[in-house]
């Protein structure tokens, strides 16, 4: 059951030849990942009402099941959540069409953006 979807419109920029992860003009594995942590993001913010606060990725494994074609819609589906504190672990599903091409788990953690940005630049 979809809990959340966006539609994602692929363009060349999308394939594995212009990301480096291939020679093929086809949607690459990069470029979905972008795609589905995107969605999650989206997705959790809309439950975040403090300005100063975000998520950020912090884990990502992802099944490339099958391969598409450069100018297809993707459409990535969040099947699931769970939410532990800081923490947001997503289920997600994308497709061309009716076809499953790929599932996904990605972890997500919210924290201040002031003390994350801090945190980094020292």
């Amino acid at each position: 059951m979809a809990i959340y979807s966006k539609v994602f419109e692929t363009t060349s920029e999308h394939s594995a030849k212009h990301m480096g992860s291939g020679n093929l003009n086809v949607l690459s594995s990069p470029s979905l990942v972008a795609f589905m942590e995107n969605a999650a993001y989206l997705f959790a913010q809309q439950s975040i009402e403090e300005p100063d606060l975000t998520t950020v990725g912090s884990e990502f494994a992802l099944q490339h099941l099958k391969a598409s074609h450069i100018g297809q819609a993707v459409t990535v589906v969040i099947t699931a959540l769970k939410e532990e504190g800081r923490k947001y672990d997503f289920r997600l599903e994308a497709f061309v069409g009716e076809e499953l091409i790929a599932k996904a788990c990605h972890t997500r953690v919210r924290v201040e953006i002031k003390a994350f940005i801090d945190k980094i630049n020292n």
